[in-house]
């Protein structure tokens, strides 16, 4: 009865979600098209143009290969940082050496803003992995930063069991450890990539050489308005879809293991 009323419960929400974002996507739809016929200027076209642009730079295939371009991109650096994130962070939460010297490099470089090194990158990386690398650079921080303070929260209790059990270091970091710190660690993922669709405009404008930031500034240098906005409203799509599928992710670990 109890497993019935949990999915019932799922269920429900899942329906109540669903119509929050319709009824979200609807009133900002709506708001839209209200702007765009009272100011009546071509820098505010309505949905419906934007809409039609959409189709046809889908349709002759401008708009899918520049969204792969950028998919490549972003996917590949969040894997680089979230790899990195995961196990420094780890290390800095958990292991002395780590906390001496890890940690503080962390805390410390943590505000520098790392966008303004794309030149610097540009230089040493080459074109195309100056901008992976400049995003996976920014997006490491939230991952390795929820991964340390997550590390460090684990409970002693369950370490004193697996102590007591004739467990070591690893196991405590196998079976205490990683599960207690998996939803911080998704927690930081998600704000990773929010940050990481809006460093791949900056890095995709800097240098034209394909994937949705240039296609944005090539619209925007062509006074192309319906492109820039078909440019914009892609790009948010995949940082929505992306952030729900990771705070959905984080939802069901703790449904079931929380």
């Amino acid at each position: 009865m109890g497993s019935a009323e949990k999915d019932s419960g799922n269920i429900l929400w899942r329906l109540k979600y669903t119509a929050y974002v319709a009824l979200s996507l609807s009133v900002f739809i709506a708001l839209w098209y209200v702007a765009s016929s009272i100011s009546g200027k071509p820098y505010m076209p309505s949905p419906a143009s934007v809409a039609f642009k959409a189709y046809l730079e889908a349709f002759q295939g401008n708009l899918i290969d520049n969204t792969i371009i950028t998919l490549k991109r972003v996917l590949t650096a969040l894997a680089i940082a979230t790899a990195l994130g995961f196990s420094t962070g780890l290390a800095a939460g958990k292991t002395s050496l780590g906390s001496r010297s890890l940690r503080p490099f962390i805390l410390a470089t943590y505000p520098i803003p790392h966008a303004t090194l794309i030149p610097i990158l540009l230089w040493i990386l080459g074109v195309e992995w100056s901008k992976i690398g400049v995003i996976a650079m920014i997006t490491y921080y939230p991952i390795a930063v929820s991964a340390m303070e997550w590390s460090m929260r684990t409970p002693r209790d369950y370490e004193d069991l697996i102590d007591s059990m004739g467990g070591n270091f690893m196991h405590k970091i196998l079976y205490v450890t990683i599960p207690y710190m998996i939803p911080g660690f998704l927690t930081g993922l998600r704000m990773a990539v929010s940050v990481a669709y809006a460093i791949v405009f900056l890095a995709e404008s800097f240098v034209l050489t394909g994937g949705l930031g240039a296609y944005i500034e090539e619209s925007w240098h062509r006074l192309d308005y319906e492109g820039v906005y078909v440019g914009v409203v892609t790009l948010s799509i995949l940082g929505v879809t992306s952030y729900t599928i990771l705070w959905l992710l984080e939802k069901a670990y703790r449904s079931k293991f929380m």
